[in-house]
């Protein structure tokens, strides 16, 4: 080979590679997707202040729960129903033990099931979530 070819391939090699890396630096930098979170709006609607006795023990549980969903018109399926979610509710707060009610993961589990129990009242994908304002077991 001579001292002409070997510049030539060096030349384009060399211009290959800068044309992938600059391709790769240019899609990296400039075209990379923007990242928009989106708001979503979300409303309340307030159940109030529940008291429950506590299975097998002689303490009482005093919960105020909002519901969070994502539609306002599920506010209007609520309010008509809210006698029978506020039953459902406390079948399932008379159903739970102190050791139940414990911590972190028995109030998480306790949400999913008063979830559980206002969608079977108002089955819709737009209640999102269950909040405990206030969660005292005396």
């Amino acid at each position: 080979m001579t001292v002409k070819k070997v510049m030539i391939f060096s030349i384009v090699g060399f211009l290959v590679t800068a044309i992938v890396f600059g391709g790769v630096f240019y899609f990296a930098v400039y075209k990379a997707p923007e990242k928009t979170v989106k708001e979503v709006k979300t409303f309340s609607f307030p159940i109030g202040e529940l008291y429950s006795n506590v299975k097998d023990s002689r303490k009482i549980l005093k919960t105020n729960i909002v519901i969070e969903m994502i539609d306002e018109k599920i506010q209007e399926k609520l309010e008509p129903n809210k006698s029978k979610i506020t039953n459902n509710i406390m079948e399932v707060l008379r159903s739970k033990d102190e050791s139940s009610l414990a911590g972190e993961k028995g109030q998480q589990a306790l949400r999913t099931e008063v979830l559980e129990a206002i969608k079977q009242v108002v089955d819709s994908d737009k209640i999102t979530n269950v909040y405990f304002v206030e969660f005292i077991v005396q």
